[in-house]
Order: structure tokens, then sequence, then C-alpha cells
């Protein structure tokens, strides 16, 4: 079996990072720039005020989990960034729901200029939505 087909695995080191501001903002993190390569996506809160998704929970950010496109909302409890590393840690909900461990770490094979990108993204991204799902430690 492939490795990123395996649940709760996560690659050791990142090399790709994107950005997409066209709907909804989301930055993304992926292990390489080839198609199919895993990758996990940060997606600000679209709409924070609408009924029907506060009831369902939907009202802060999203975590998208490829190959697979497992789907979480909140779930980050800390997440620290410097220029050569990302830790990652998950509520024990959101990393069963997005297959990964609930403590990660990566290594960043990135520019300065894709950490100032993640940096940046992150920071939004985290922020947005019900004040509760914000990270208890936020690092970036």
């Amino acid at each position: 079996m492939r490795d990123h087909l395996r649940q709760g695995w996560a690659p050791a080191a990142i090399s790709d990072v994107s950005e997409d501001d066209s709907e909804v903002y989301t930055v993304g993190i992926r292990e390489t720039a080839a198609p199919g390569s895993w990758s996990l996506s940060f997606m600000e809160c679209h709409d924070p005020g609408d009924p029907q998704e506060i009831k369902l929970g939907m009202d802060t950010y999203c975590l998208v989990a490829d190959p697979g496109q497992a789907t979480h909302y909140g779930g980050v409890q800390e997440c620290e960034l410097d220029r050569g590393r990302l830790r990652l840690v998950l509520s024990g909900e959101a990393a069963v729901s997005l297959g990964l461990p609930a403590a990660i770490s990566f290594a960043l094979d990135l520019t300065p200029q894709q950490v100032d990108l993640l940096s940046q993204g992150l920071a939004r991204v985290l922020t947005s939505g019900r004040v509760d799902t914000v990270p208890q430690l936020l690092s970036v």
C-alpha cells in the first residue's frame, strides 16, 4: 500500500505551498508538486453567521486532507511554524476524521517566500470562524 493511503500517516517533509483566494481563501501544503501528492488544505471560514452552518459546526475554518478529501471543521489545537518546521497538534476527533496522527511535525523544504506565504495564510485561516476553535498555541 502506498504510504499516503495509510490511516494515521503524514509525510515527514513538505516541499510545496500554495494559496487560492478566488472563492474561499485556502492555503495548502503538499508533500511534492506532483499530481496526486499528499496535501493538507486550510480553508478560511466562509460565512460564520449562517444559521445552518452554525447548527452543523461548520462555522469555522476547515481542513481537507488528500488524497481522499477527508474533511474536518476546526480541530487544530496547536500550530507552530518556523523557517524549518511546521508542527501541528490536532484534536482526537480531527485526527481520526482526517486520517492523520494527532501530533504532526513537517520538515519544510521551502523558500523564504513560501514560508512567509504559509505563515500569513495559517494566521488568516486559523483565526477565522468561532473563537473557541482558534488554536491554544498559534505561533506563525
